[in-house]
Formats: structure tokens, sequence, C-alpha cells
């Protein structure tokens, strides 16, 4: 072998060590490639599910508030029921009454 057969040859060598080289890095950057797109997938995932989680406690708020505006009313017109009864065991009656509809309103909003 010559000197320009051998430099020939080193430059071969050294040109295929390079696309051993670049083919490695491909098939690494093609790897961490596809996983971040199943990341952004599992993400995106993640995102909206977060989002349908949101709407339906925002929902359950809601209903909440709607439940303390209907409580709310109720004791104004126990406080106008009490008011017009005058005698003890009716009064203690009607308390009984509104105690187990306070009762129930809790139950409602514990749900």
């Amino acid at each position: 072998m010559d000197d320009s057969q051998i430099q020939i040859f080193t430059r071969f060598n050294t040109l295929e060590q390079k696309l051993k080289v670049l083919a490695e890095n491909y098939v690494e950057m093609k790897r961490a490639f596809d996983e971040s797109k199943k990341d952004n997938e599992n993400l995106r995932n993640v995102l909206n599910d977060t989002l349908k989680e949101n709407q339906e406690l925002q929902k359950k708020l809601n209903q909440q508030v709607k439940n303390f505006k209907k409580s709310d009313k109720f004791t104004k017109i126990a406080v106008n029921n009490l008011k017009s009864t005058g005698n003890p065991v009716q009064l203690k009656e009607k308390l009984d009454e509104y105690i187990l509809e306070i009762e129930k309103c809790i139950s409602q909003l514990s749900n």
C-alpha cells in the first residue's frame, strides 16, 4: 500500500466512525423526541382531566351556593314563624321541625 492509499483508507475509517457517531446520535435524539411526545400527550391528558375536575367542582360549588341561599331563606321564614308562635309547646315543635330540616340541609351540603 502506498501513502495515498493509506490516506484514503484513514480518511475512510475516520468518515465511517463519524457516520457511526451520527447514526447513534440520531437514534438517541429520535428516542428522546418520541419520549417527549409521549410526555407531552400524558401532560395534555392530565390537563384535560384537571379541567374536567375543575368544572365538576365549580358545579358543586354553585350548587352549594344555591343551597346556602335556600338555607338563608329558610332562616328568615323560621324567624318569622317563631315570632307568630306564642305557645311554648308549638314553639318546641317548630324548633324540632327546623332542626330536622337543618340536619337535612347539612347532609345535602356534605354530599
